[in-house]
């Protein structure tokens, strides 16, 4: 599979630099996943035991990319389920407050401030300068904080918070860190054993190259018993397929499962969790140091171009909270119109909010890099 495509879906010409939107489906996931539905599902439940193991291969994945145990893990279709496990799961209580950072995705927001009908305060954190300041999140906790909801890269303006000083913060009144990390988990390294947010989640279908429908759920151990709320799906029981085995061993009274997959309910997507374990191998034999240093060396490249170009970076250039996220204004174009016309080039990115996106992955080409900086060099008057 090339490295470029057009906008009209064409692969010649163009460049693909919009992860941070939705990224490329990894040649052995639709290996897999047409595996799954080509040589397996079309037998029913003859053949279908070979995808069983799937969730499991995934799931140890997801375990040593962010440095927890498989029982840490769950599986889920995106990254707002696993946000709704810990706000719709907490036992909230009148006065209790959540830490909020302007300009964050809807996805991080809405399902915190639905709890006000609880009882439940948002307290805000402002965005300066494209980013959020360490002193300003110091401020925003207090006494009530029960917990902080913080995005680990802005899906805007691209910068990285330092999850290590919010842990910290957080710790020092006893509140709770559950952190989005759709923009980061398959781009930067991410130890929750370095770093000890409560709850993280993570859609698959940006930098992990995994099909969209596909995600995780990270609960450290000792937290899971404070989700009071959760599904009670099928597979989220003890010895659920015994019941396959014979009569006798349909039972109701089997315990929930000792690990977070309890949270996974029933059937689930098998031909989306085949391409996800895929992805998910490709990503651990490719190594997230490796990946991450392409990343960072692409988007170091694109600031530096673009700035020498004359347009105005939503992050100062200095480095400090810089992702994979490279984000800026047109000079006298306006974001979407820029885009439109990068399109018309073939040239893929996205304007979120107003600015302009770009966002390289390991497998982005230096030629994309140079053609999307050659274009924009034609549109900077």
């Amino acid at each position: 599979m090339s490295g470029r495509l057009r906008a009209d879906g064409a692969t010649t010409g163009g460049a693909y630099l919009d992860y941070a939107g939705l990224g490329r489906l990894r040649p052995p996931a639709v290996t897999a996943m047409r595996t799954a539905v080509e040589e397996v599902l079309p037998y029913g439940s003859a053949g279908v035991g070979r995808l069983f193991g799937d969730r499991a291969a995934a799931r140890r994945s997801v375990a040593r990319l962010l440095g927890c145990t498989p029982e840490e893990v769950a599986l889920v279709p995106n990254t707002s389920t696993g946000i709704h496990l810990v706000a719709d799961g907490l036992d909230w209580r009148p006065g209790d407050q959540v830490v909020l950072f302007e300009r964050d995705f809807p996805a991080n927001v809405r399902p915190w401030l639905r709890l006000r009908r609880h009882g439940v305060e948002p307290v805000w954190v402002p965005m300066r300068d494209g980013g959020h300041r360490i002193e300003d999140v110091a401020a925003a906790l207090g006494p009530a904080t029960r917990l902080v909801a913080v995005s680990h890269v802005n899906f805007a303006t691209g910068f990285r918070c330092d999850l290590d000083r919010i842990c910290a913060l957080a710790a020092e009144v006893g509140a709770l860190v559950c952190v989005d990390a759709v923009q980061s988990l398959g781009a930067l390294p991410l130890s929750v054993a370095d770093t000890p947010v409560d709850f993280l989640a993570a859609g698959a279908h940006k930098w992990l190259c995994g099909p969209p429908g596909t995600g995780t759920f990270y609960c450290r151990a000792d937290r899971l018993e404070l989700l009071r709320t959760t599904p009670t799906g099928w597979f989220g029981h003890e010895g659920a397929a015994e019941v396959t085995k014979g009569p006798g061993h349909l039972r109701y009274d089997l315990p929930e499962r000792a690990g977070a997959a309890r949270v996974e309910g029933g059937m689930y997507d098998l031909v989306g969790m085949a391409g996800l374990a895929a992805a998910l191998a490709e990503l651990e034999e490719t190594g997230i140091a490796a990946v991450a240093a392409r990343v960072r060396a692409l988007a170091d490249r694109l600031r530096t171009g673009i700035t020498e170009l004359g347009y105005d970076l939503a992050l100062p250039p200095d480095g400090a909270g810089h992702s994979g996220l490279v984000c800026f204004t047109g000079r006298r174009t306006e974001g979407a119109e820029l885009v439109r016309r990068l399109a018309s080039a073939g040239i893929h990115v996205s304007v979120p909010d107003g600015l302009v996106r770009v966002s390289p992955h390991f497998w982005t080409t230096d030629e994309e890099v140079a053609e999307i900086l050659g274009e924009l060099a034609l549109h900077k008057s």
